[in-house]
């Protein structure tokens, strides 16, 4: 069932130690926080939450996870109890607990959309967390993909996926594919496209069964959350500048070009001394050294980030990476006949999103209005000579509100914010070693020197195995089977390894 209500806002974390701290963002809330032995409580405001499975539908979720700092000062990743009845949480909420620990899923146990004012919840963790300097509980907002069979591939789009005649694949199973009888259809003709081995293994996360996605691309408030959990060694492999530099300095962008942010606004708040401190990061796009405050662009997608960048970050969320037919199931549902160039939206039409209101605030949203059936997108204009529009990211969910439907918030059948434009999104392959990908999960732990460090996961340095999705702003729109970028089914870049850190590129991860 198409959802036609798409949350407006992104979601935060709280960080506390036995004290309340306020939230920083108005969708996703989380306050009140106490600790007590080793169980944390907690309130949560969440609007626009969804629970459509009785109609066939799918629900949306927060994957909560739990951070404790040592008296060292270091950050590790907190276990919580895998048995729901060890939390609570109030009416209308639920919780979902996974085998592995590493967090939860908060979810409507109720039918239907509803505004969840303030919920109580308590978490059950594995270890004392008195015994922490301080503790953070982060959310992340999830969209739940249910299992069902759906086509892969549209037959036009460049390099796409499809079966000896160049038609749409059914994907009916999670067992091993016998590449042989597959194709690369209409193949890039400016770049050879990867080649198909001859087997994905049955390991390889296909999109049949079900699977969580992150509702929005990761945010600059989130990625800035994330190096504050860090170590000197680890920050300085997963941001562009040293964490050494002047309090100011934009960590992100081009060292070679450190004014062309593209509407990037992480920088550096306190610098950190190699081998003893880490550096403090927040967001100061306005440059007004009001940081953090609500002109800073805080929920804009997070771009500069490489594969390194975007695998570390699940590896620390205790999330994964998604597969290229993962990104194919989210954007057109179970057995949804595919459009040819379609977007996510569902449509083979969009509308650019160039003109910003409420500019890097919360609300931050365009004046653009879309065509009709065509999905708002940011991305660049149709003729290349003419520009690329906004030059920068939007803040994710920007297009969506209480009065849109799929098509006029440029959602996915499941209601995933944003699959088509902003950034480009980092997926697994069924080439160039991705097919050896599996479905397992980040511990919450990173290596010495910040990399993701599970083993059947692409490798963080040469990103062989990684497919860039969806388009950026940057990508223009040509007609169906050319340039097309923002096309789901669309693999023109599957020879380019997204090793470097480009002003267009971020992503999101799943569970």
């Amino acid at each position: 069932m198409v959802n036609n209500r798409i949350a407006l806002l992104i979601t935060i974390f709280i960080g506390f130690l036995c004290f309340f701290l306020p939230a920083r963002a108005n969708n996703l809330n989380l306050a009140n926080g106490a600790i007590a032995g080793n169980m944390v409580t907690f309130e949560i405001g969440w609007e626009n939450a969804w629970n459509l499975t009785e109609n066939s539908g799918n629900h949306d979720a927060v994957w909560i996870f739990v951070k404790g700092q040592t008296t060292t000062g270091s950050w590790t990743h907190i276990d919580v109890e895998q048995n729901s009845t060890l939390h609570y949480t109030s009416s209308p909420l639920t919780v979902e607990t996974v085998t592995d620990g590493k967090g939860l899923f908060l979810l409507l146990q109720t039918q239907g959309y509803t505004n969840v004012e303030t919920a109580q919840v308590s978490v059950k963790t594995t270890v004392n967390l008195e015994e922490f300097r301080q503790i953070k509980i982060f959310g992340i907002e999830m969209v739940h993909i249910p299992q069902g069979p759906f086509y892969l591939g549209d037959g036009a789009s460049v390099s796409s996926l499809a079966n000896a005649s160049g038609n749409p694949i059914l994907v009916e199973s999670e067992q091993e594919i016998d590449l042989t009888k597959i194709i690369i259809h209409n193949p890039n003709s400016e770049f050879s496209p990867a080649e198909l081995p001859q087997l994905l293994p049955s390991g390889f996360p296909k999109g049949k069964e079900s699977f969580y996605v992150m509702k929005y691309e990761v945010s600059q408030l989130q990625y800035v959350d994330f190096l504050n959990t860090l170590t000197y060694t680890q920050q300085k492999s997963r941001t562009s500048l040293p964490p050494s530099s002047p309090k100011g300095t934009f960590a992100m962008v081009n060292p070679y070009q450190r004014d062309s942010l593209y509407r990037n606004g992480i920088v550096i708040l306190e610098p950190g001394v190699e081998s003893s401190k880490p550096a403090r990061y927040a967001m100061d796009y306005n440059k007004n050294q009001q940081y953090n405050d609500n002109n800073d662009g805080l929920h804009r997608a997070s771009n500069f980030m490489n594969w390194g960048d975007l695998s570390a970050y699940l590896d620390w969320a205790a999330l994964r990476p998604i597969t290229e037919l993962e990104f194919e199931k989210l954007s057109r549902g179970k057995n949804a006949t595919p459009i040819a160039g379609e977007f996510a939206w569902g449509t083979a039409t969009v509308s650019n999103a160039n003109n910003p209101t409420n500019d890097g605030t919360i609300f931050e949203s365009v004046s653009d209005v879309p065509q009709f059936e065509s999905g708002l997108a940011n991305h660049g204009t149709f003729i290349a000579t003419e520009g690329w529009g906004l030059r920068g990211v939007l803040r994710t969910g920007f297009a969506a509100n209480e009065n849109t439907n799929r098509i006029q918030a440029g959602a996915t059948y499941y209601g995933v914010m944003e699959i088509s434009g902003n950034v480009w999104e980092q997926t697994i392959m069924v080439a160039g070693g991705g097919e050896n990908f599996e479905k397992i999960f980040g511990d919450g732990v990173l290596s010495e020197n910040g990399d993701a460090n599970v083993q059947t996961w692409c490798n963080p340095s040469t990103a062989s195995g990684v497919l860039l999705k969806g388009g950026g702003w940057q990508s223009t729109i040509s007609s169906v089977g050319s340039w097309r970028d923002l096309a789901i089914s669309d693999r023109f870049y599957s020879h380019l390894k997204p090793a470097s850190r480009r002003n267009s590129i971020g992503g999101r991860g799943g569970r």
